[in-house]
């Protein structure tokens, strides 16, 4: 599996990240906000984020977005794995394994000491991947939606 920088301009990226956030969200994102989002994205390409095609033999299989932060008690780098796909056509081909290598392994040449994965919930096939990659959850994350309904049977923690 190879790595390949994504130009910003790239309209096959963006017709694939809609496509991404299509599948994870349910919908469609606005044409505004998706534009916005790839702007934001691609501002830090290269110096703390790094925005990737998945290549293998010569084809786009999908792409990878991860970061490196520096933490905030001890300065050691981090890793964050934020957005992952592989594109359907490609899946069950052990391609999403590979990919997830590739890239754990550019964050740790990079100083990286932890490295994490965000998944979106809901999203139990992600969940179960990151963990058959040696993930483990190891936080929560909530949003503030006040405006959002709660479920009327909320499961117990």
């Amino acid at each position: 599996m190879k790595l390949e920088h994504v130009d910003p301009g790239d309209r096959k990226f963006r017709d694939w990240m809609r496509h991404y956030r299509e599948e994870i969200n349910g919908e469609a994102p606005p044409e505004e906000w998706l534009d916005q989002y790839l702007k934001v994205l691609f501002r830090d390409q290269g110096k703390t984020r790094h925005i990737w095609w998945a290549v293998n033999q010569g084809r786009k299989v999908g792409f990878a977005i991860a970061t490196l932060q520096r933490g905030m008690v001890d300065g050691r780098a981090q890793g964050m794995i934020a957005e992952f796909f592989i594109y359907p056509e490609y899946r069950r081909e052990g391609l999403g394994r590979r990919l997830a290598e590739t890239v754990i392994a550019f964050l740790k040449a990079q100083g990286a000491g932890e490295i994490y994965a965000a998944v979106v919930a809901g999203n139990v096939r992600g969940l179960r991947f990151w963990e058959a990659c040696g993930f483990q959850i190891a936080r929560y994350s909530m949003v503030y939606r006040p405006e959002a309904r709660r479920e009327e049977e909320e499961e117990e923690f």
